[in-house]
């Protein structure tokens, strides 16, 4: 019975995941196609749901998501501690990386440090919360112009939204190096970059590679938390850590007697 219910749960999730900002009101055999549930099953999972005021149905049958989920998001807003969650996600990222991990985000035409946290490291970058930054300049101000609308056809940035990623080598600050990624959330509005900082000398190939990686899952887990859409991030993640895996080494052939 446990098993079946799980299962339950599981196929009434994948219908919410079939609804996007393009497409809030789906047909029943569109919710079929999206989720592969045959329709007679749909029917009576929608019928639960619209009971619980989670999925109702429109005039023309189509469904959306109900007034429900409204109230659970409200919520889910109130339990949430946006700053314990970033100061955490920094943590993180400094035990993996061992430089300076910052969150910043616009105002104006400039970047500001919302929260941070520090290096274990005697040599390091020394940023305070409340450092303001242009936005022209630096790894975190490539991501928050990459991302934001009045900004997104500026030179250099396609790149950028492409990796999802911003690298900059001594753009602020000589002899320092800053790596960056988005953090979105909800309407997929981009929240704040996040970044790590530290002497040029130790960004090898090899550590920016690495740094980006752990961006990547940090910036993934903080979108996850912040409601915001995770997809662009989830694909951009696999590709990096796929660029990383080291190549199958094609098996010997056995030699001839």
């Amino acid at each position: 019975m446990e098993e079946k219910g799980v299962a339950t749960l599981d196929r009434a999730l994948a219908i919410f995941g079939a609804f996007t900002e393009e497409a809030p009101s789906l047909s029943l055999t569109e919710i079929s196609r999206r989720t592969g549930l045959y329709k007679s099953t749909l029917l009576r999972l929608l019928s639960s749901l619209q009971q619980s005021g989670l999925i109702q149905q429109n005039d023309d049958g189509d469904y959306h998501v109900g007034a429900m989920a409204m109230r659970l998001a409200n919520l889910y807003q109130r339990s949430l501690h946006v700053s314990d969650i970033i100061g955490a996600a920094l943590k993180k990222l400094v035990d993996a990386t061992s430089e300076n991990a910052n969150f910043y985000v616009r105002r104006g035409d400039a970047r500001v440090c919302v929260y941070c946290a520090n290096s274990p490291q005697q040599i390091r970058a020394h940023t305070l919360i409340g450092d303001i930054f242009p936005l022209d300049r630096g790894a975190g101000g490539k991501i928050l112009s990459a991302f934001s609308d009045d900004l997104r056809s500026a030179p250099g940035l396609d790149e950028v939204r492409e990796r999802c990623i911003a690298v900059s080598h001594g753009e602020y600050t000589s002899d320092l190096t800053g790596i960056a990624a988005p953090v979105f959330g909800f309407g997929d509005r981009i929240e704040g970059a996040i970044a790590v900082t530290g002497p040029t000398s130790r960004f090898t190939p090899e550590r920016i590679a690495t740094a980006e990686i752990a961006l990547l899952r940090t910036a993934l887990e903080l979108t996850r938390a912040l409601g915001g859409d995770a997809k662009n991030l989830e694909s951009t993640l696999y590709r990096a850590e796929r660029s990383q895996a080291p190549a199958k080494r094609a098996p010997a052939k056995p030699k001839s007697r």
